[in-house]
């Protein structure tokens, strides 16, 4: 594991031959949650994901945006920077935004949605034995025609090397089986009522812990990784969720690194560690890289 560990770049293509032949949902494969909020800054416009309360605070101008981006902001690290530290699970909001293209949120417009993509493309050029999971999880203000025009983009980007799902069968995808075929993306798509290519959201399930305990998170994560189905993928938070009250208290001094990722770290990795490769205890992780400002 220390080889690994000097190389994450590359992590996926030097696993043992033993494990480059389980099936990539019986991974633990570490994600970014919320990504590419790398860009969020106090002067990043308030998107369509924004919540109603915030909506009704936008008098306050800069002052409210200022707030919104210390919240907001999930990691410091560009798509190039988070594979090259070893993220292989990308977790995105996608919206319109008037005259421009599409963009990734959290509240505030983040990165764009092309130069996000060509950045993994890049990636994936040079590292034949990586393979990325796009997590499409929600969509705001975009109608049949954008989602036509962003599934196009996605082909456009990566060719062949995108995993169209043919079936819901996954135990077959191993990394040896991927590399095979040069398939290196795959995509799910949680969006019902539209006809994609990709894999929808029962293929990967991600309950949400929703909570501000670190000792209630671990024990909702550990209680539903028991219940997953071993036939699909599953994605397990390993994130805090603050609450209203939780950005009132820490308005001037607080951010969502100090609350979230900071305090998690050692209890995160502890949880990582006790997990073992296989058709038990396996998650995709998502998890949350700590905003450097």
């Amino acid at each position: 594991m220390a080889d690994l560990a000097e190389d994450l770049a590359n992590w996926m293509g030097n696993l043992p031959d033993d494990l480059q032949k389980v099936p990539i949902i019986h991974l633990a494969i570490p994600g970014s949650h919320d990504s590419c909020t790398y860009p969020i800054t106090s002067r990043s416009k308030i998107a369509p994901d924004a919540e109603t309360a915030i909506l009704r605070l936008r008098w306050l101008g800069c002052i409210l945006k200022w707030v919104m981006s210390r919240w907001s902001k999930t990691q410091g690290f560009d798509a190039s920077g988070q594979l090259q530290a070893g993220i292989r699970y990308f977790d995105l909001r996608i919206a319109t935004k008037p005259n421009d293209c599409l963009h990734f949120v959290h509240g505030l417009y983040a990165a764009p949605v092309p130069i996000v993509l060509h950045q993994i493309n890049d990636f994936l050029n040079s590292h034949s034995k990586e393979v990325v999971i796009l997590d499409c999880q929600h969509f705001f203000e975009m109608d049949i025609d954008d989602h036509i025009h962003f599934v196009d983009m996605i082909f456009d980007t990566f060719g062949l090397k995108v995993l169209t799902c043919d079936n819901y069968y996954m135990k077959h995808l191993s990394l040896d089986y991927l590399a095979e075929h040069k398939f290196q993306v795959i995509v799910v798509y949680r969006l019902k009522h539209f006809k994609h290519p990709f894999y929808p959201a029962g293929c990967y399930p991600t309950p949400w812990p929703n909570t501000t305990s670190t000792k209630e998170l671990i024990q909702i994560l550990s209680s539903d990784l028991k219940r997953r189905n071993n036939n699909y993928g599953y994605i397990s938070q390993f994130i805090l969720t603050p609450r209203k009250s939780t950005v009132l208290k820490y308005v001037f001094g607080g951010n969502l690194k100090k609350f979230s990722a900071e305090p998690l770290y050692t209890d995160k990795m502890n949880w990582i560690e006790s997990q073992k490769p296989g058709n038990l205890s396996a998650p995709v992780s998502s998890v949350c890289l700590a905003p450097e400002y």
